[in-house]
C-alpha cells in the first residue's frame, strides 16, 4: 500500500459549527476522495457547512486521503496547537503508526469553528495488499487545554466495483464531487458515444463535444487508475467515435497519450495547437461549460472564479438588441456580441446551478465579501446572479 504523508498548510478561513454539539474538543476522521477539502476551508465564509463526502469501499488503484476535522481547541495569540497520532489497521490486524507532530496553525476570527487539520494521510490500495477493512484511528491532544479528543472510521478495500445494473453511468458523474465512483466513468463515456448522433442532429452546426469531453479529461486526471480501461476502450472504436477519445487521452496525461499511435497524435495537434480543457480565462462561452465540467468533478474554487471573472466582458461588450440596431455590423462588433452571450450565458449558469449546487454560491459569496473579484462589474453580475442582498465590500480577513 502507498502512502503518501504531507503537510499542506492550514488556512485561516474555517467554518462555524452548526450543530448544537457539546463545546468540547472534538475530532472526525474523514476517509474521502474528495479533492476540494481545502478549498471549502479556506474558500467559504465561516458560517457556511462543509461537504465532507466520506469513502466507505474503495477498489485497486483508486486514491483517497483520510482528513481529520477538529472543534473547539483552545486558540492562543491566535493560534493553535495539536499533537498526536494516526494509526491505521489493515485486515490482518497489523498497525501503523503515523505520528502526527505538533502543529501550529494560525487562527482567526470565529474561536468556535470548525477547521481542518493541516495533516492528511494518501493512501491508494495495490494489488498486494490484503483485501477487508482498513481502520483509522485517531488521537489528538490540544496544547491549549491540554485536552485529547480520539476518533475513528474504516474502508474497506475490494478488489473491484462494478457499475450499478439500470443506473445512467452519466448521471452519476454530473456531480462528481458529491460522490465519487468511478465505476461510472468508462459506462459514462459509453453512454456519450451512443448519443452522439441525436446530440449533432440536434446542435448541427452548433455541435461542439468539449464541454462533455472535459467531464472525462478531468474524470481521468483524478482516476488515473482508470486510464488503462478507457485507452482499452479507445482501442475498440473507429472514426469519430475514436478520434473523441483520442482528444481526451492526448491531453490528460503523458502516459495517457503513449495510447495513440503517431498519426493520431498528429491529427489531434492539428486541430488543438494547446489543451482545450485547460481554460485560465474565459474568452468563449463553451469555455465556462469546461470550467463547470471541472467543477463538477473537482468540486474547487478555481473554476468557479474563472466563470465569475468571466463576468469583466461586460465592460467590452454589446448585447443582442444593441446588436440588431446597427446598421453594418463590423468584425469588432461581432466579437463584442460574443462577448455578451458570453456573460449571458455566465450569469444564467450561475444563477440556476447556485440553486441546487450551495457550494457554487458560498465559493462566489465569500470572494465577493473579501473583495476578491477585483472589477466592479463583474461583481455587481456576480452578486445579482446568486441573489447576494448584503452591501459588499472589502475584508481585511482572509
Amino acid at each position: 500500500m502507498k502512502k503518501l504523508f504531507f503537510a499542506a498548510l492550514m488556512s485561516a478561513a474555517f467554518l462555524t459549527a452548526v450543530s448544537a454539539a457539546e463545546p468540547e474538543f472534538s475530532i472526525l476522521v474523514v476517509p474521502t476522495k474528495a479533492v476540494n477539502l481545502e478549498d471549502q476551508f479556506a474558500g467559504i465564509l465561516p458560517n457556511r457547512p462543509p461537504l465532507l463526502p466520506k469513502v466507505g469501499r474503495v477498489a485497486c488503484g483508486e486514491p483517497f486521503e483520510v482528513a481529520i476535522v477538529f472543534r473547539c481547541a483552545e486558540i492562543r495569540n491566535g493560534a493553535v496547537k495539536l499533537a498526536g497520532k494516526l494509526i491505521m489497521t489493515d485486515p490482518r490486524g497489523e498497525k501503523k503508526e503515523l505520528p502526527l507532530n505538533g502543529n501550529l496553525a494560525k487562527i482567526s476570527g470565529d474561536t468556535a469553528g470548525v477547521f481542518l487539520f493541516p495533516q492528511k494521510l494518501r493512501v491508494i490500495c495495490e494489488p498486494r495488499d490484503p483485501k477487508g477493512r482498513y481502520s483509522f484511528d485517531a488521537e489528538l491532544t490540544d496544547g491549549g487545554s491540554g485536552k485529547t479528543a480520539k476518533a475513528s472510521s474504516a474502508v474497506e478495500y475490494v478488489e473491484k466495483q462494478e457499475p450499478k445494473p439500470g443506473v445512467k453511468a452519466f448521471d452519476k458523474i454530473a456531480a462528481y464531487y458529491r460522490e465519487q465512483d468511478p465505476a461510472y466513468i468508462i459506462p459514462a463515456f459509453r453512454e456519450f458515444l451512443k448519443n452522439l448522433p441525436k446530440q449533432k442532429a440536434k446542435e448541427k452546426n452548433n455541435f461542439n463535444p468539449l464541454p462533455q469531453l472535459a467531464f472525462f479529461y478531468f474524470l481521468l486526471k483524478e482516476n488515473p487508475q482508470c486510464v488503462p480501461a478507457f485507452s482499452a476502450l479507445f482501442k475498440q472504436l473507429r472514426n469519430e467515435e475514436k478520434y473523441m477519445a483520442a482528444v481526451v487521452l492526448n491531453f490528460v496525461s503523458e502516459d495517457a497519450a503513449k495510447a495513440l499511435n503517431t498519426n493520431q497524435r498528429k491529427a489531434v495537434g492539428q486541430q488543438f495547437r494547446t489543451d482545450p480543457f485547460r481554460v485560465e480565462k474565459v474568452a468563449a462561452a463553451w469555455q465556462l461549460d469546461v470550467c463547470w465540467a471541472e467543477f463538477f468533478v473537482r468540486g474547487t474554487k478555481a473554476p468557479v472564479m474563472k466563470i465569475v471573472r468571466a463576468l469583466s466582458l461586460a465592460n467590452d461588450a454589446l448585447t443582442v438588441d444593441a446588436y440588431k440596431k446597427l446598421a453594418q455590423p463590423t468584425k469588432e462588433d461581432r466579437r463584442k456580441l460574443l462577448n455578451g452571450l458570453t456573460v449571458m450565458a455566465a450569469q444564467w449558469s450561475l444563477s440556476s446551478l447556485a440553486k441546487t449546487h450551495p457550494l457554487i454560491r458560498y465559493y462566489t459569496e465569500a470572494a465577493l465579501m473579501r473583495g476578491e473579484v477585483k472589477d466592479p462589474v463583474a461583481g455587481a453580475l456576480a452578486a445579482k446572479s446568486i441573489g447576494m442582498k448584503i452591501k459588499l465590500e472589502k475584508s481585511s480577513k482572509p
